[in-house]
Order: C-alpha cells, then sequence, then structure tokens
C-alpha cells in the first residue's frame, strides 16, 4: 500500500524530512561560510574575490542543472533522490577533509583551498538537486489542510539552518583553522545524521516514472515556464517568491556597503551576523504564518507580509545609524517575510500538476537564481547612478604618497584587514605604515578630529588610520592583493575621523573612491518603494488581496476554516462554482478558500449583509456583484459574463428560494455564452446551534460538471447537499480526494 498524506506534523515521514533538510541547509551554509574564510587565510583569493566567487559557486548549479533536478525529482521517488543527495553529502564532506588536509600541506596550499572551493560547487550542485525534491514531497506527504503549517516549520527550519550554519562556519573556522581538517570531521559527523534521518522518510512513488529526458535538456525549462505563466496561481507564486529572493540578495549587498562606511568597520563575520537576524526573523514569522492559515492556502497573509515589510524597511533607512534599532527593524522585516513566503510556497507546491511539482519547484528556483542576479545588476547600476548623479561624492585621493617595493605586508589574524606595510622607496627611504585605532591619539588629537568633523564615534574602538588594498580588478587565481616583492603605489583620503591609505600595484591605475555612507539608506527606502511595486504587481494577478486580509483579520478566533477538495479547481479557464453560500460573510468564506480572482453573484437582499461597513464596501469593490430584488439585473449579468470571459472564477449562490426561476435562467445563460464549467461547491460550519466551540467551516470543491444536466439548478443543489453530507460524516478523514 501506497504512502497516504498525514493528517499531522509529528508523523516520521515528516519528522524525517525536517532533520534531513534541516542539516543539509547547516551542511550548506557551514562549507559555504568555512571555505571562504579558508581562501582568504590561505591567500588563494582576497577577500573581495572570496566573497564575490563564493555565491558564484555555490548558487550557480541551481540555474545549470534546473531542468536535470526537476526531471529526476519527478521520473524516480522522491524518497529514492532525497536519500541519494543526502548520501552524495557524506561524500562531499570527506573530499572537503581532504582538500583541508591537502591545504594545511606547505607544498600543496592551492590544490587543497581548490578542492575546498570544488567543495562549494557540489554543495550548490547537492542543493539544487535536494530543494525540488524536498517541495515536492510535501503534498505527498501532508494533507492539504495541514501543508500551510508544515510549510511554515519548513521554512522556519530552513532558514535557521541557514543563520546557524553561516554562524557555524565562521566559528569553526576561528577555533580550528590551525587544524582545519577537525572542520571537515564535524560536518562529516552531521552528514552521517541527516543520512540516517533521511531513512525515516517513507517510500513516495514516483509521480512520473515514465517522463523521459529529451535530446534539450534546457527545452523543458521554457515549457514549464509557460505552464507557470498561463496558471495565474502559480504565476503569483512564482513572482512572489523570485521578488523575495531578489530583495534578499539586495539587501545583502546593502548590507555589505553599510557595514563599510562605519567606525569601526564591520567585519565579515559581523556583517554576515546582522544580515542573519533575517533570516531569525523568517525562522519566527513563518511557522506563526503556518499556524495562522488554519486549513487551507491563506493568501491574505502576502499583503500583510508586504505592508509589514514596507513599514520595517523604512524604519531601518530612517534609523540605520542605531544598530539596535536597524537590527530590530531587520529581524521585522524577516518576520513578515515568512507571512509573505509561506502561503505562496505551499500555493506552488498544491497547485502545482502532480507529476511536474520537482520540474516546476525546480524552473522556480532558477527563476529565484535570476532574481539574485539581477538583483546584483540593479545594485551596480544604483551605485553608479548614485556616483554619476553626485549622490554619492567623490573624494580627494592624493596619489603617490609612497612608491616602491613592497617589503613586508602584514594581516589580521582573519586575514581580513592589513595591519602593516613597509615599502622600499625608489630613493632608498623605508615607508612604513600601521593601521591605528582612534584611541592611540592624545585628547586633544581627537577633541580637534571630534570638533572637525562632529562625530561621535567611540574612541576605544573606532579607527583613526586604515590600509586597504586597492580592488577594482578581478584576478581569481591570487586576487589583486599586492603580494611581497610586487612594485607597488600608495595613495591617501580621508573619511571624516579615518584616514585610508590604498597600496596597488604600480601597473594599475589610480581608484576612484566615493562617499557611500548615506547611499544605504536610499537603498532601503528603494526596497520599500520595490515591495510597494510587487505588491500592486500582485494584486493584478489577484485584485481581491485586501478583501482577504480585512477578512482574515475580522475572522480571528471566529471560526476555523478548512477547504477540500482543492484539486478539483482548475488553475486556470472561466469556472461557474454553484453554492449555498447567501451572506457576505459565507461569500468570503468561500473565496478565500479560492486561490485566484473570484466573483460572486448575490442576491442583495438586506438580511445579506452584516459584516461591517469597511469589509462590505471592499467587497463589493473586488468581489461582489449585487442583485438586487427590485431591480433590472442586466448590469449584473453583464458583469457575471465579463468575469467569466476575462478567464477568473464566478460563485453563484443557488439557494435563494425566492429567486429560483432568475438564478435558473442566469446559470443557462452563463453556460450558453462562455461554456464554462459547473462546479458545486458547499460552505458551511459543521458545529450548527453548538455552544462553546470555535465553528468548524469546511468549503468543499465537488467534481467539476462539464456536461450539466437539463434541471441544471436542481443538480446543482443536489450536488451541494450530498458535499455537505458527506463533510459532515468524513471531516476527520477529509483531505485530498473526495467523491
Amino acid at each position: 500500500m501506497s504512502y497516504q498524506p498525514a493528517d499531522n506534523l509529528t508523523n516520521r515521514t515528516f519528522v524525517g524530512l525536517i532533520v534531513a533538510q534541516f542539516l543539509a541547509g547547516f551542511n550548506d551554509q557551514a562549507i559555504h561560510a568555512a571555505a571562504m574564510f579558508y581562501a582568504m587565510h590561505t591567500k588563494i583569493l582576497s577577500q573581495s574575490d572570496a566573497i564575490t566567487l563564493m555565491p558564484i559557486l555555490f548558487y550557480s548549479p541551481w540555474a545549470i542543472f534546473c531542468t536535470l533536478s526537476g526531471h529526476y525529482a519527478d521520473k524516480y521517488s522522491k524518497t529514492a533522490t532525497l536519500r541519494v543527495w543526502k548520501m552524495s553529502e557524506i561524500v562531499i564532506s570527506i573530499f572537503l577533509m581532504a582538500g583541508l588536509y591537502l591545504g594545511s600541506d606547505a607544498r600543496m596550499p592551492v590544490v587543497g583551498g581548490w578542492i575546498v572551493m570544488a567543495c562549494v560547487f557540489m554543495m550548490g550542485t547537492h542543493a539544487a538537486f535536494f530543494a525540488p525534491a524536498k517541495y515536492g514531497a510535501m503534498p505527498e506527504i501532508l494533507q492539504p489542510h495541514i501543508l500551510s503549517k508544515g510549510n511554515g516549520i519548513l521554512e522556519s527550519t530552513t532558514f535557521l539552518a541557514s543563520i546557524l550554519g553561516t554562524v557555524a562556519g565562521g566559528i569553526l573556522f576561528q577555533n580550528f583553522r590551525e587544524h582545519p581538517v577537525v572542520i571537515g570531521i564535524i560536518l562529516l559527523v552531521l552528514s552521517l545524521i541527516g543520512a540516517a534521518a533521511s531513512f525515516l522518510i517513507a517510500w513516495l512513488p514516483a509521480s512520473s516514472p515514465d517522463k523521459v529526458l529529451p535530446a534539450n535538456p534546457f527545452k523543458p525549462l521554457g515549457e514549464n515556464l509557460k505552464v507557470m505563466l498561463r496558471s495565474r496561481p502559480l504565476a503569483l507564486a512564482m513572482l512572489g517568491i523570485a521578488f523575495f529572493v531578489f530583495m534578499v540578495s539586495y539587501m545583502r549587498a546593502s548590507m555589505y556597503m553599510h557595514g563599510e562606511t562605519r567606525n569601526p568597520r564591520w567585519s565579515e563575520e559581523h556583517t554576515s551576523l546582522i544580515v542573519a537576524t533575517v533570516a531569525l526573523g523568517v525562522g519566527l514569522g513563518s511557522p506563526l504564518a503556518g499556524y495562522l492559515s488554519g486549513g487551507k492556502i491563506e493568501l491574505g497573509l502576502v499583503p500583510l507580509g508586504c505592508l509589514g515589510m514596507i513599514l520595517a524597511l523604512l524604519t531601518s533607512a530612517a534609523a540605520i545609524e542605531n544598530t539596535y534599532v536597524l537590527v530590530t527593524a531587520l529581524i521585522m522585516i524577516g518576520f513578515f517575510s515568512g507571512f509573505y513566503m509561506v502561503p505562496l510556497y505551499t500555493l506552488l507546491q498544491h497547485r502545482a500538476p502532480k507529476k511536474s511539482k520537482g520540474e516546476l519547484v525546480a524552473t522556480s528556483n532558477f527563476i529565484n537564481v535570476t532574481g539574485a542576479i539581477a538583483a546584483s545588476i540593479l545594485f551596480k547600476v544604483l551605485v553608479l547612478l548614485s556616483m554619476v548623479s553626485g549622490l554619492t561624492p567623490e573624494f580627494q585621493v592624493r596619489d603617490r604618497v609612497a612608491v616602491g617595493k613592497l617589503e613586508e605586508i602584514q594581516y589580521d589574524e582573519h586575514a581580513h584587514q592589513i595591519i602593516q606595510v613597509v615599502i622600499f622607496k625608489e630613493n632608498g627611504e623605508v615607508f612604513q605604515l600601521k593601521a591605528k585605532k582612534a584611541k592611540e591619539l592624545t585628547p586633544a588629537q581627537w577633541q580637534a578630529l571630534s570638533e572637525k568633523y562632529a562625530i561621535a564615534y567611540d574612541p576605544d574602538t573606532a579607527e583613526f588610520q586604515v590600509i586597504d588594498a586597492s580592488t577594482d580588478v578581478f584576478d581569481v587565481v591570487s586576487g589583486v592583493a599586492p603580494q611581497k616583492g610586487d612594485d607597488v603605489v600608495v595613495s591617501s583620503y580621508n573619511r571624516n575621523v579615518r584616514e585610508h591609505f590604498l597600496i596597488r600595484k604600480a601597473d594599475q591605475p589610480v581608484q576612484r573612491i566615493y562617499d557611500t555612507s548615506s547611499l544605504p539608506t536610499y537603498l532601503f527606502m528603494g526596497a520599500a518603494l520595490m515591495t510597494l511595486g510587487i505588491l500592486m504587481l500582485l494584486c493584478r494577478k489577484l485584485p481581491d488581496f485586501f478583501v482577504r486580509m480585512v477578512f482574515w483579520f475580522k475572522s480571528l478566533g471566529k471560526f476555523h476554516i478548512k477547504a477540500v477538495g482543492m484539486q478539483h479547481l482548475p488553475t486556470e479557464g472561466p469556472v461557474i462554482l454553484t453554492t449555498n453560500c447567501n451572506d457576505l460573510a459565507t461569500s468570503l468564506q468561500l473565496i478565500s478558500a479560492t486561490d485566484r480572482t473570484t466573483k460572486m453573484v448575490l442576491v442583495g437582499d438586506p438580511a445579506t449583509f452584516h459584516d461591517g461597513a469597511l469589509l462590505l464596501w471592499m467587497a463589493k469593490n473586488a468581489n461582489l456583484i449585487i442583485v438586487r430584488p427590485d431591480e433590472d439585473a442586466t448590469h449584473a449579468r453583464q458583469a457575471a459574463l465579463k468575469t467569466l470571459e476575462s478567464g477568473h472564477l464566478l460563485a453563484v449562490s443557488v439557494v435563494n428560494e425566492k429567486h429560483t426561476a432568475g438564478i435558473a435562467a442566469l446559470l443557462d445563460e452563463l453556460r450558453q455564452k462562455t461554456g464554462a464549467p459547473i462546479l458545486p461547491t458547499f460552505c458551511g460550519s459543521l458545529d450548527e446551534g453548538a455552544t462553546g466551540v470555535t465553528p468548524r467551516v469546511r468549503v468543499v470543491f465537488g467534481e467539476l460538471m462539464t456536461s450539466p444536466p437539463v434541471a441544471l439548478l436542481d443538480e446543482c443543489k443536489q450536488s451541494i447537499a450530498k458535499l455537505g453530507d458527506w463533510i459532515r460524516t468524513n471531516d476527520a478523514t477529509a483531505g485530498t480526494e473526495h467523491h
């Protein structure tokens, strides 16, 4: 007997998946971070090159192998795919140990370094194949009504793994850089535990075992993009998720720029920890979003998440100089990101065709990588525009402060910053330069600088004299940092209290330096504007977003909604939902359970509207087509036809006995003019008349009626009644299928 999706989050398969994916994400980021610090420490790469190259090595497989990863996730059992790639993690950890061992040998540091960096690429490949199977397996492991809660836990643990892995990579390297093989041993042990956890996952049958890989491996990418763009729910999910990945990349670059302008400058570890607070917020917000979604995909959380992110981004921009407020705002950005992402990931998983879930998740990952690249490009363009426009003024650089042969260059213990250089000048003099803290100045000197620049830096930590290598050329082998014996030129400039010295190779031109200290504020404001823009774009895909959000707020604690039979609701094309909903509240319960633009034809009797003036006004503008009993219904028929002709969902209340003839005529006209299929839909409480309990509301989508009988209205009423009887009898086991 094949595995049946569970209706709880404590089942062995789900727990095994969470543990396996958590350790996979942890090892991904730990190897990523440790390899970056290792490359910088061993001078295989310069600091800037390591920061640039490592993400490329890790994320490029997501684009290169997107077709293959999706294909294999669908063709073979997702359980087998997960286990195979967890076993590959063990092999990669062994390779990492070998690279770290060879790198510690003075005779082969470069060979070891390249093996370590190759492990970053291999872990990226591991992640690229693991993700489609992981996300694609979720709808096969959990019933639809707890899929949002499961995704909340999945996203929370994924981002917590990212935080802890990034931090652990730095800590492991800091503590074991003299014996780096220990790092590989620790990660190998974690890989073994993760592989063992993958064997807790029940065997999931292949969703599309007959799938054949085309001769052109990138052809399915284009086909999958067409599928996702045709389907309104999938297009909504793909667009929303890609924007989040775009924003993470954009914000990371902005924070690194902000850290460079601090005094003292933030180290890479410090900046990474500040950035990781966003992931901490996601780890808090995601499970809460899953819980608040109840038993359905709660798209009303998406605009709430966007609005929360906008407010937090504006707070970040306004208080960017106050690190404590900034960190709090970053946590809130992540928190509301969880509200934004969980419904969209759940939507992608649940609405992707069963036989191609893996391919569509992989395609979404490809779009995500494209979004991250686009964010990097946009960031570079915005920085360039700020320089051209004068928003970031240019510093006056004094060139040729010293010219000669580099005799000595020393770095700090983390191999990040230059602390001393010695240059033999052309005239035979020795030029010696040391990095200095402000506390090395006399009180009188510090007082004079404080008055001159109106600064409020702590003299015990602030930097007074800083030395950098000029890094305007990308050299993947040795970086651009000058080495002992190179002919070099020293230039300098002042940034408030700091005197910056730049060392470059003699054949490099002098670097132009701009004051970017105020730019992150504008970048955060730009991020807020872009989030507002994506919210408006998403509202074009689903115009009633804000109605769903307000209705969700008003519904908190009043009832629990569970959607059943969502697989019967087509993802594209016009559909007529015949329903027993007969007032504003039940109509919005039905609408909130759908994931497409839905209009509701409702007879406007006085008792129909009793759920608040604001919500009624919003619903009238976005969802309701009101038919007044004492007015001509021509406008309502025209609005209903326009809804179907636009490819949307149209719900029609069929239970108003006073207007049976008019409803029957409307259904017949809509069917004749549009040919839209009929989908009977029941919406009601299972606790009618009960006191002291929170009502359980169920929205049940029946089977499509593509060839309706002559007595259409009577048949629809009977089907709705049967759905109501069925759910009252089978609610405890209602999940993916019903009849």
